[in-house]
């Protein structure tokens, strides 16, 4: 009796794949043949899972966001401080900057892609409204001010956020996690008085 293949396992074992080689290579290195052979399958495999390379890209983007979503989300049950949530966004480890690796090798598809202009879409649409959300609780907690826009803070925090990150991107040596907890502690101060 042949083994019966959970779909959805399948596609987030491809998925893993996928960002291990925008990781290692960056997305003008993905082939459909290098992706099945590190997945242990056939091209028409992934073929079956994915209806191309795009489509993968998409799901993989959905899958490395939705960690740092659902961080945020366990940072506004527990009532983490916002200042507490925000910095589980930092990439301050390995995991953490193979995400934000991958979403910036993302930034470089095409903008003609519409598909992929669509996640953008929704993923900072996400993202911002986690932010709200986290600013608009240390609120009624009395933390930050409650006379402040949410918004206004929660667009200005992800400002600072992405911009640490970039800063990272750039010359990692320079950007420790102490260093950007630091700057992400400064700014988030200011932005809050």
């Amino acid at each position: 009796m042949p083994k019966k293949v959970d779909h959805d396992e399948r596609r987030q074992s491809i998925s893993d794949v996928v960002a291990d080689i925008v990781f290692e290579s960056g997305v003008e290195a993905l082939t459909i043949r290098d992706i099945a052979q590190r997945v242990g399958c056939s091209p028409s495999v992934i073929s079956h899972y994915f209806n191309s390379k795009l489509d993968m890209l998409i799901f993989t983007h959905r899958q490395v966001r939705g960690r740092a979503e659902k961080g945020l989300q366990r940072a506004i049950d527990n009532a983490l401080s916002a200042s507490d949530g925000f910095e589980r966004l930092l990439p301050v480890d390995e995991p953490r900057w193979r995400d934000w690796y991958t979403w910036f090798a993302f930034w470089g598809v095409g903008p003609d892609q519409e598909t992929m202009n669509e996640e953008r879409i929704a993923a900072s649409s996400d993202a911002t409204n986690l932010f709200i959300q986290l600013v608009e609780a240390d609120q009624r907690r009395g933390r930050i001010n409650p006379t402040l826009s949410p918004i206004e803070v929660a667009l200005e925090t992800q400002t600072v956020v992405n911009g640490i990150a970039t800063l990272v991107a750039q010359s990692p040596s320079e950007w420790p996690a102490e260093r950007q907890i630091a700057h992400f502690r400064k700014m988030f101060a200011r932005i809050v008085i």
